[in-house]
């Protein structure tokens, strides 16, 4: 079910970027326009095909917790925001700002990185433990 959605927003898209690159020469603002309602609409249609996928994401955070909530809390923030930053930098990017769209990429990085030390530091404590 996913992937039709996906395969007919990917669809969507692409017509949406061509209606825009032919408004663009002589309406800028109506291709930005069209633009923005598009990412709405795609968003607001993913926000419904992943909805549909609640039960799988409840029993993967059933997984989690009972393996190690800790690790599973950092997955699953890594992942929200790996989403809000490219939904930010693609937004920037759009706006014609990239050099905003690469420090919003930066930004997602150093904080993906500081997540995941004190999980880095578990696993080599581990190791470290299992070598001596």
């Amino acid at each position: 079910m996913l992937d039709s959605s996906v395969m007919r927003l990917i669809a969507a898209c692409v017509a949406a970027s061509m209606i825009c690159t032919v408004l663009r020469v002589r309406h800028p603002e109506l291709a930005t326009t069209t633009s923005l309602a598009t990412g709405v609409a795609v968003l607001a249609a993913l926000a419904r095909a992943i909805a549909t996928q609640a039960p799988e994401l409840e029993a993967l955070g059933a997984l989690f917790r009972r393996a190690d909530a800790r690790a599973g809390a950092a997955v699953l923030r890594a992942a929200g925001i790996a989403i809000a930053a490219e939904l930010g930098a693609q937004l920037c990017a759009d706006a014609g700002e990239t050099a905003l769209a690469g420090r919003i990429e930066l930004a997602s990085r150093v904080a993906t990185l500081g997540l995941c030390l004190p999980l880095a530091a578990d696993i080599a404590r581990s190791l470290g433990l299992l070598l001596s």
